[in-house]
């Protein structure tokens, strides 16, 4: 999920985890103060406009 530390998307990610959702993967510029969950993957990216992900 892109955005899971936002306001949104980490109430979002605590509703996953309630619901016991597998799998949850997040995206984050700066894991080590991300502060998910217990059972959340943290990934490191960012897909802003200085992004170095692909474009086409």
């Amino acid at each position: 999920m892109t955005g899971a530390t936002g306001n949104i998307g980490r109430r979002i990610v605590d509703r996953l985890v309630e619901l016991v959702a597998n799998d949850i993967r997040a995206l984050t510029k700066i894991p080590a103060k991300a502060n998910l969950p217990a059972g959340v993957s943290v990934f490191t990216g960012y897909l802003g406009a200085n992004s170095p992900a692909p474009r086409r």
